[in-house]
C-alpha cells in the first residue's frame, strides 16, 4: 500500500518536475546557470573578437597611410586629413616634438602647406573648408592656430560666414576646438540647421552635432545641451539595416557625431554603434585602405577612440585654454582679414585687457523696478568684484552679503532683502542678450556658480532678479 502511494507520488512529481528519485538512486545535480554562463562567454568572446578585428583594421590602415606618404613627407591635398587622423590614433600621449623624426617632418610639411596657402590668398581669404581642416589638424598637434607664425587662423574662420551649411558647421567646429569664443549668431545658425534637420544632408547634420557638442562644453552654453539631443536622435534613426548611413564617409562622420552617449542619451535607442563600426571594418581592402588616402583617413577617424568631437588631446588642452580670447567683431571685412594674415593681431592691448557687459537689476516677479548699468572691467574678474564697482556707481546697486567658507551669499540689493518665509529670493542669471521683461529668462539660464566663482565675459549680460519662487 505504501509502495503504491510512493509510486503515485513519484508520478505526480515527475509530471510537474520531470524527474523523481528514490533513496537508493544516486543524487542528481541540476545546473540551471550553465546556459546563461555559456551565452555570456559567447557574447564576451564575440565582443573581444570584434575589438581585436577593429584594432587590426586600424593598424593595417595606419600602415597603408604611411606607405602612401610622398617624398616631401606629405600626402598631397590630403596632408591635413592624414595628420589629423594619425594624431587621433596616437594614444601615447606624446606631443609631436616627442614623436618620431618622420612624423615631425610630416608636421613641418603641413606647416609649409599652410604658409603657402596663406601667401597665395594674401589679398583674399583662403578656402574655408581647407582652412578649417588645417586648424583642426594643428589643434591635434597641440599647436595654437591663433598664433601660427604670426597669423591667427581662427580669426580668419570667425570673420566669414559661408553660405553652405556644411562648410559653416565645419568652420565653427574648428574654431570651437581651438577654444575660441563662438559668437551667438553662429550658435543660432547651428540651432536653426538642427531644428530643420530634414532639409539638410546627413553630413551637414553630423557636422552640426559635432559643432554643438563642442559649443556646449563651454559653461556659458551648457543650457543648450537639450537642443543637441533631438538632431542626434533624428540622425540615429537614419541608420540602414546593414549598419551604415549610406556612403563610407557619411557613415564615418555619423559614427563620430553619435558616439558620445552623454551628449545624446536618447540617440542610442535608435541606432547600433557596433553595427556601424562592423560595416566599416567589413569594407576595408586587402591593402589596408578603403580605396584612397582620404577615405582611409575618414574611416580610421571613426574607428579610433578619439574623434572630431575631441580633437585636442587632454595633455595639451591647458595650453590653449590659458590663452583663450575672443576675436573682435568690429572692423569686419577684408581689412580685418588682411590684418589677421599679416600680423595675427585682432585687438590692441587695452581691448585685450578689458571686457564690456551689462548688469541689470529686476525687482518683483512682474518687474516693477528695472535698472541697468553698462560696464567695462578687466578680464578674469569675479562678478562679486563687479557688484562692488556697481555699488559705487549707482546707489540702487548697493548690496549686502554674508560671507561663508565657500564664498559670499548676496541677500540684499537695492534695499530688498530676501524673505524665505515668503519665498522671495535674489536669482543671478547669465544671459546671451539684454534681459527683456516682456520675455523673462527661464531657470535654465541661472548662473551655475556663485558670485565669487563667476567670471565676467565680454558681450554678456548679467541679471539679478528679486522674485517669488
Amino acid at each position: 500500500m505504501g509502495q503504491r502511494y510512493l509510486i503515485t507520488f513519484c508520478a505526480l512529481i515527475f509530471i510537474t518536475t520531470g524527474f523523481c528519485q528514490t533513496e537508493t538512486e544516486p543524487p542528481t545535480t541540476v545546473t540551471t546557470k550553465a546556459p546563461t554562463t555559456t551565452t555570456a562567454v559567447t557574447s564576451t568572446t564575440a565582443a573581444w573578437e570584434e575589438t581585436l578585428n577593429e584594432g587590426q583594421a586600424i593598424q593595417k590602415a595606419l600602415q597603408y597611410l604611411l606607405q602612401h606618404r610622398q617624398p616631401d613627407w606629405g600626402w598631397g591635398n590630403d596632408t591635413h586629413h592624414v595628420m589629423l587622423t594619425l594624431q587621433l590614433a596616437n594614444n601615447t600621449g606624446k606631443e609631436i616634438e616627442q614623436q618620431g623624426l618622420e612624423m615631425q617632418l610630416s608636421a613641418k610639411q603641413m606647416e609649409i602647406e599652410i604658409l603657402l596657402m596663406m601667401s597665395k590668398h594674401h589679398e583674399s581669404p583662403p578656402p574655408l573648408g581647407r582652412l578649417a581642416a588645417y586648424t583642426l589638424a594643428l589643434g591635434a598637434l597641440c599647436k595654437d592656430p591663433r598664433s601660427f607664425h604670426g597669423r591667427d587662423l581662427v580669426a580668419a574662420l570667425l570673420h566669414r560666414e559661408p553660405p553652405h551649411d556644411l562648410e559653416f558647421a565645419y568652420a565653427t567646429l574648428a574654431a570651437c576646438s581651438s577654444a575660441a569664443h563662438v559668437r551667438r549668431r553662429h550658435i543660432r545658425r547651428l540651432l536653426d540647421i538642427a531644428n530643420a534637420a530634414s532639409d539638410h544632408s546627413l553630413d551637414t547634420i553630423s557636422m552640426v552635432i559635432l559643432a554643438l557638442r563642442c559649443v556646449v562644453q563651454d559653461h556659458r552654453h551648457r543650457s543648450l545641451i537639450h537642443f543637441v539631443r533631438r538632431p542626434m536622435a533624428g540622425l540615429a534613426r537614419q541608420q540602414h539595416s546593414d549598419g551604415s548611413f549610406g556612403t563610407l564617409t557619411t557613415t564615418a562622420l555619423a559614427i563620430q557625431a553619435l558616439e558620445d552617449s552623454e551628449s545624446g542619451p536618447g540617440a542610442h535607442q535608435h541606432w547600433s554603434f557596433p553595427a556601424a563600426r562592423k560595416w566599416l571594418v567589413a569594407r576595408q581592402r586587402a591593402d589596408g585602405g578603403w580605396g584612397g588616402v582620404a577615405d582611409t583617413a575618414a574611416a580610421v577617424a571613426a574607428l579610433t577612440p578619439a574623434s572630431l568631437a575631441a580633437v585636442r588631446p587632454p595633455h595639451c588642452s591647458d595650453k590653449l585654454l590659458d590663452n583663450r580670447h575672443e576675436p573682435l567683431d568690429s572692423n569686419g571685412g577684408d581689412g580685418t582679414l588682411k590684418l589677421a594674415y599679416q600680423s595675427g593681431s585682432t585687438s590692441n592691448d587695452s581691448e585685450a585687457r578689458n571686457v564690456s557687459f551689462t548688469y541689470t537689476l529686476w525687482v518683483g516677479t512682474n518687474v516693477t523696478e528695472n535698472y541697468t548699468l553698462h560696464m567695462v572691467a578687466p578680464r578674469n574678474v569675479s562678478f562679486f568684484h563687479v557688484m562692488q564697482i556697481a555699488a559705487e556707481m549707482h546707489p540702487k546697486f548697493k548690496f549686502e552679503a554674508s560671507e561663508w567658507p565657500n564664498g559670499h551669499y548676496v541677500h540684499t540689493i537695492a534695499g530688498h532683502k530676501e524673505e524665505p518665509m515668503g519665498y522671495h529670493y535674489w536669482l543671478l542669471y547669465r544671459l546671451p542678450e539684454t534681459p527683456d521683461p516682456a520675455s523673462p529668462p527661464g531657470n535654465q539660464l541661472v548662473a551655475p556658480v556663485g558670485v565669487d566663482d563667476l567670471l565676467v565675459e565680454d558681450g554678456e549680460h548679467y541679471l539679478f532678479w528679486y522674485k517669488k519662487l
